[in-house]
């Protein structure tokens, strides 16, 4: 079965599902993607069991256009064409208009639903969807979300970045003082790390961990530092990040959240993300296992909240329990590939059945 994935990118944390999925027997992988590193993304070490194809694109007016797409698909006979929808990518619209062919082996992947929904998109979005194979995306809640407003079948595969092996028990510090919080992610500013700086400075009884790549954009910590209330690390992966999660006694997301939700369940820890952000798909773990959600810009919620961690530690535990047993049960990266390759195998079957 050949198979030509479009994604956006194809960093890091996707190589484990990318690898796991060219791995099944019937599944010959072609990956095109654009350049990681433009994006603040890192790129695998080491591309292994599938061919990639790295396209940069050009942006005008805020719409994207990545050259070469039609000379791909007429590289070979494709039996199925996994395109990531994201709808800013003109590119892929033409693609999918001219390639009638492939529209009933088509499968439009990922996120699907944006922050900023028009009803000009909405429309687009039908159209398009209407006439494809189906819709792979991230959580149950956007199947649910797609069969209510484009009326088209969607599956499932539940986003996620770690494998079985992965998960390691939960460690915590039982004669703690200090509530230990920990954000670990790239730099951005709608993650909105600036309210753990304030948090750090208003409260004696938080320390926290910023760490991730792009923190050398991270301002007004430097006494917080020195005062050994804020740490902040760069860049760290894979098994250096063992011990930063061991030393947390909760993960936090005061601004957007997405796989840092997993990377929690992987560790056996909890997470507390803020309410009033707009949040990845992977949010749905976090309510179905009962992940506390608070304002991180109230400051009198932010203290309760605090008070609630010293009255009650046991909650901690739990919300990490909790939280890992649902992600090892259904969000590994062996069920995501799973998922992928029976429904690219479905939708073979029922192609040369029409033929």
């Amino acid at each position: 079965m050949k198979v030509l994935m479009i994604l956006n990118y194809a960093p890091d944390y996707r190589e484990a599902f990318l690898r796991e999925l060219s791995a099944y027997n019937n599944i010959d992988l072609t990956v095109v993607a654009q350049p990681c590193d433009p994006a603040g993304l890192s790129p695998p070490l080491q591309r292994v069991g599938y061919n990639y194809i790295e396209i940069s694109s050009v942006k005008y007016f805020g719409l994207v256009w990545q050259p070469g797409l039609a000379k791909i698909i007429r590289s070979r006979r494709w039996d199925i064409v996994c395109v990531s929808a994201n709808l800013r990518h003109v590119s892929r619209i033409v693609l999918y208009l001219i390639s009638p062919y492939y529209w009933k082996r088509w499968v439009w992947w990922g996120l699907i639903f944006g922050e900023v929904e028009s009803g000009v998109v909405r429309v687009i979005r039908k159209q398009l969807f209407k006439h494809s194979a189906c819709c792979l995306v991230h959580t149950k809640a956007v199947v649910v979300r797609l069969q209510k407003e484009c009326t088209v079948a969607g599956v499932s595969f539940n986003n996620s970045e770690v494998s079985k092996s992965e998960f390691r028990h939960g460690k915590y510090d039982k004669k703690k003082q200090e509530i230990k919080m920990l954000f670990v992610g790239t730099y951005k500013p709608r993650k909105k790390l600036e309210r753990l700086i304030q948090l750090a400075d208003r409260r004696t009884d938080v320390k926290i961990r910023i760490v991730g790549p792009g923190m050398e954009k991270l301002t007004g910590y430097k006494q917080l530092a020195k005062a050994g209330k804020l740490s902040v690390y760069g860049r760290t992966t894979g098994h250096e990040l063992d011990s930063h999660f061991d030393w947390a006694d909760i993960v936090v997301s005061p601004g957007n959240v997405g796989l840092l939700i997993m990377n929690a369940a992987r560790h056996g820890k909890g997470i507390v993300i803020d309410n009033d952000s707009y949040h990845g798909p992977e949010l749905f773990l976090a309510k179905e296992t009962g992940q506390p959600f608070i304002s991180f810009n109230d400051i009198q919620e932010l203290d309760q909240f605090i008070e609630l961690l010293h009255a009650k530690p046991s909650l901690l535990k739990k919300w990490g329990k909790d939280l890992q047993a649902k992600a090892k049960e259904e969000y590994t990266i062996e069920h995501m590939a799973e998922v992928h390759a029976r429904t690219f195998e479905e939708i073979t079957l029922k192609q040369s059945t029409n033929l």
